[in-house]
């Protein structure tokens, strides 16, 4: 099975969104990102779609990923300063939440599928951001 099966596979057994607990930790890690958001309501949920879906999107190797992340990157720098770090604290707190809300449908095989397309998420918005 491919790492986008397992991620779907994923995406399949969630029964509830997974935006609110992740924005909730993202902001009990980082509350100073809050102010950056002026409409929250529609950002955080887009801004886990566009996560999610990146990840998925480099499982498949999907051509339309990189332009995209260099667009993130872009677009994200008309909201303060935000390091790879800080990026890479998000993605990664995407798949935790997404571990956390499948429960016990979450298994090896999934989590090693998303933690790996997260580390290669995080390395081209890194780069992105050097580019930038």
């Amino acid at each position: 099975m491919t790492d986008r099966d397992q991620m779907e596979m994923t995406l399949c057994a969630l029964e509830s969104d997974i935006t609110p607990p992740l924005f909730d930790a993202f902001f009990a890690a980082f509350p100073e990102q809050r102010a950056a958001f002026h409409n929250l309501e529609a950002a955080a949920g887009r801004m886990t779609n566009e996560t999610v879906e990146a990840m998925i999107g480099l499982a498949g190797d999907e051509p339309w990923v990189a332009t995209t992340i260099i667009n993130f990157v872009d677009l994200h720098r008309n909201y303060g300063s935000f390091t790879p770090e800080l990026y890479a604290a998000f993605v990664d707190m995407t798949v935790d939440t997404l571990a956390c809300s499948v429960g016990s449908a979450w298994s090896a095989a999934q989590d090693d599928a998303w933690r790996r397309q997260a580390k290669r998420l995080n390395r081209m918005i890194a780069g992105a951001c050097i580019a930038a």
